[in-house]
């Protein structure tokens, strides 16, 4: 095979090797500034192969080839997915600990702006967390389905796949949340029917109805 088309400009590396090198940097974290330098190596990887893969398909390169750099690019995208994961498992566990700024106290806190992130970038990783705590594995399912298909393994799918999948979740938990609502509201009618006139004026005052 031709290799020299997933060759990329740091110093002849091949994507290959840049992609171990995310993984590898992810893997050695060991605060929240290193996973995002890891998160950043693999969003590299994955953007030069994406470029690899295009370039071999506009030069009509072998099949190969091109299976190559898509394997490349979810492998990358894979690590990536991984490193925002594991942010929103660092910052969910800081806010447990009580150690996350709040608009009444941020004074030695973290912030989301600490980790180098946005509040939109946060909401986007917690649904690769609740995703893959609901469906462990989800992602790497997500990635090796598309090159299974010859498809080319993106950031889009994932984020269609993890978003489905926290559509689900919010409408179990939503029907949930109604059934709880209508069982107790019958609790609450029976207890009143039960109640005496005295019991239900002092409710009324108590609740100022």
């Amino acid at each position: 095979m031709d290799t020299a088309i997933i060759q990329v400009g740091v110093a002849g590396e091949t994507l290959p090797s840049l992609v171990g090198r995310a993984a590898r940097a992810l893997a050695g974290a060991r605060s929240s500034a290193e996973v995002l330098e890891a998160r950043d190596l693999a969003g590299f990887a994955y953007d030069t192969a994406k470029r690899a893969a295009r370039i071999a398909l506009a030069k009509g390169a072998h099949d190969t080839l091109v299976a190559a750099a898509h394997r490349a690019q979810a492998d990358a995208l894979l690590i990536e997915s991984r490193a925002k994961r594991r942010l929103a498992d660092e910052y969910g566990a800081a806010q447990e600990r009580g150690e996350v700024a709040t608009r009444t106290s941020h004074i030695g806190k973290i912030s989301v702006e600490d980790l180098g992130l946005t509040d939109k970038k946060m909401h986007e990783y917690r649904a690769i967390q609740r995703a893959e705590e609901q469906n462990p594995g989800i992602v790497e399912r997500t990635l090796n389905d598309a090159i299974a298909r010859g498809e080319e393994p993106t950031r889009a799918e994932v984020r269609r796949t993890v978003n489905g999948r926290e559509d689900v979740m919010e409408r179990a938990t939503k029907e949930e949340a109604a059934r709880r609502d209508k069982k107790e509201f019958r609790a609450l009618r029976k207890a009143w029917n039960a109640s005496t006139s005295n019991a239900q004026r002092m409710f009324r005052d108590y609740i100022g109805a």
